[in-house]
């Protein structure tokens, strides 16, 4: 199965991503709102998943839903 490894995650933390739906609306107007950053590790039934806190909410993904939904920003 195609999972983080720990040393996946760890080199993500505090890294700001933006989600790909919003991508294009960012890119145009640089909403500061529209910006997450990893900001943890959750293990759950040994997988392990990144949590994303944005401006108003809080999002966990695993390896494969990260790749496809979200996109780091490189600052």
């Amino acid at each position: 199965m195609n999972e983080f490894t720990l040393q996946e995650v760890v080199a993500l933390i505090y890294r700001q991503v933006v989600l790909k739906d919003d991508l294009i609306a960012y890119k145009q107007k640089t909403d500061i709102t529209m910006i997450g950053h990893v900001c943890g590790v959750l293990t759950l039934n040994d997988q392990i998943e990144v949590v994303v806190k944005f401006f108003d909410d809080l999002k966990q993904f695993n390896k494969e839903e990260f790749f496809e939904k979200v996109q780091l920003i490189d600052v």
